[in-house]
């Protein structure tokens, strides 16, 4: 199924806080661009807004800020500590991972 291709321009003006405004809520969509959110809006199809969780961010970016450290604790390790580290780090990245991902999905 092929759709016409769109063949009327429409063009508008706003104030620079206009704009903030539409594009803070084309962010808050899961429209790719400005003009797949204004060709929803103004032709009255839904628009998907995101809603995030913000706790959920929170420690989704504090698991990230922990891999990151352990990454650094591993390149900091004497030669003999190295490999004794290594798989304890694979194991606790490997658990952090299962968090992320279950944190993602809900």
């Amino acid at each position: 199924m092929t759709e016409n291709p769109s063949t009327r321009f429409v063009s508008i003006r706003l104030s620079p806080d206009e704009f903030k405004d539409v594009y803070r809520y084309l962010q808050e969509s899961t429209c790719r661009s400005l003009t797949e959110y204004a060709k929803k809006l103004l032709t009255n199809k839904p628009i998907i807004v995101k809603v995030r969780d913000q706790s959920r961010e929170d420690v989704l970016q504090q698991l990230t800020l922990i891999k990151t450290r352990l990454d650094a604790l591993l390149d900091k390790a004497a030669p003999g500590e190295h490999e004794a580290l290594q798989g304890e780090i694979a194991e606790i990245k490997s658990a952090i991972r299962q968090i992320a991902e279950k944190c993602s999905q809900s």
